[in-house]
């Protein structure tokens, strides 16, 4: 066959081909299949990007979670070291309280027992005569030592007197005696120094009472400001106990709250895991793997449709065709009646293998793209916006895949399969028509 017979008989079996790629598919087929490749392409999208949107989220929430807990190990560890610090000085205090206590037990035993020998001296000293008592005994006294010095003087006149009067009666007149004047002057003397040494006496003994008085007073005195200065140690240590427990109490306050705050991480780190959970068990539902089916189904048929139509353009145009394209045949599709569940671990991120430095770079990233703004606002509102966004992507798969009907479903994969079929065949009848000068036909490889 010479190469004019070729090429005059190429637009033919272009249009033959044409016509029959036209027969074998509908308007309504290829609007229903774009239709349904959009949503799947938008809610795939969706769905990827907000897996990683959310293990980026979990992977900073254990990442924060883990520095929490570091933190708050560090600071129990702290306040324990605090609290045993404190409960030491709180036994001390109580120790040198309970010795004080013994201290002031003993002062006021001792104040006691001085006290009731005060009480003794004075109930001694009201007893003793007054200086003025003193010296009115000492008057009379003096009354009575005189009258007893005069009568004793008197009577030993008159029985001297008398004697001499019975031995000189037969005398001249009797001589007065210088002796008696003498002796009377020596008594009246030596009763006036009795005198004088018993007040020095009373004088000794009342200023000795006064003195000891006084240091009865002093003492008293010098107690009671040792007593006071207990008092107002007590006091004191009463103060700074009372200020240690309410640093103590707000310690344990300040632990209850990180303890909360600790619950309200963990318990927002498993509602996120529930979330993702249920979110990877929708993707993986059989409905789901039914449209993620649906879709790569389509995409081969329509990337068979794009090479064909190359190949065909290129037939139309009088060029070659390239063998090494037409000669592959691609594998035939096959409809399974039970799908089964990928349990892939690469559909999944990994979140603990995402750094935080990731995590700042992504979130940087994500505040530069929406024009900047940052801080813990700007978390928040992301935070919002996309647990909002989250929930409705959720709400739509679910419905989505609710909505379609598993039939309706394996009827689509089944006209595709059809389709493949028949982009196969188109492959082979156009290998076998651009082979015709080779002598024979070609067999199409399975890919």
């Amino acid at each position: 066959m010479n190469s004019e017979g070729v090429h005059s008989s190429k637009p033919n079996s272009c249009n033959m081909l044409l016509d029959a790629s036209q027969s074998t598919s509908s308007n309504d087929y290829l609007s229903e299949n774009k239709v349904l490749k959009l949503k799947l392409l938008e809610l795939s999208t969706l769905l990827q990007r907000d897996r990683i949107y959310f293990n980026q989220r979990l992977g900073a929430t254990e990442y924060e979670l883990e520095q929490c807990k570091k933190v708050n190990e560090n600071l129990t560890d702290q306040q324990n070291v605090t609290i045993h610090k404190l409960q030491n000085e709180i036994e001390t205090h109580r120790n040198h309280v309970a010795a004080l206590k013994i201290d002031l037990e003993q002062s006021k035993q001792t104040i006691e027992l001085k006290q009731e020998k005060i009480d003794q001296m004075e109930v001694y000293l009201a007893k003793l005569p007054t200086f003025e008592d003193y010296q009115e005994t000492l008057n009379k006294a003096s009354v009575y030592f005189y009258l007893i010095i005069y009568v004793g003087v008197f009577k030993r006149h008159f029985r001297l007197n008398k004697n001499k009067a019975e031995r000189y009666n037969n005398l001249e007149a009797p001589k007065v005696m210088p002796i008696f004047v003498e002796d009377l002057k020596f008594e009246l003397e030596r009763y006036r120094v009795a005198f004088e040494q018993t007040k020095k006496l009373l004088e000794a003994e009342t200023y000795r009472a006064e003195a000891s008085e006084t240091h009865q007073k002093l003492e008293q005195h010098k107690m009671n400001e040792y007593h006071a200065r207990i008092e107002a140690e007590m006091t004191g240590i009463k103060a700074s106990l009372s200020a240690r427990r309410d640093e103590i109490q707000q310690l344990r306050k300040h632990i209850s709250k990180l303890t909360i705050e600790k619950q309200e991480l963990l318990t927002n780190l498993f509602e996120a895991h529930h979330a993702l959970m249920n979110m990877i068990t929708l993707w993986k539902s059989i409905n789901g793997q039914l449209c993620h089916r649906l879709y790569e189904y389509i995409q081969e048929n329509v990337n068979e449709i794009v090479r064909l139509s190359k190949q065909l353009n290129n037939l139309a145009n009088g060029e070659k065709l390239n063998l090494s394209e037409l000669l592959i045949q691609p594998k035939p599709l096959l409809l399974n009646d039970t799908i089964e569940l990928n349990d892939n671990n690469d559909t999944v991120m990994n979140v603990s293998c995402l750094s935080l430095e990731e995590y700042d770079y992504l979130r940087h990233k994500d505040n530069t793209n929406n024009g900047g703004g940052g801080g813990d606002d700007d978390v928040s509102s992301d935070k919002n916006a996309w647990e909002a966004s989250f929930h409705n992507i959720m709400n739509t798969a679910s419905q989505l895949s609710n909505n379609i009907n598993r039939e309706q479903l394996h009827t689509s994969l089944d006209q595709l399969i059809k389709t493949r079929s028949l982009l196969l065949k188109l492959r082979q009848e156009l290998a076998n028509k651009y082979a015709d000068h080779l002598g024979g036909k070609i067999n199409c490889v399975v890919q």
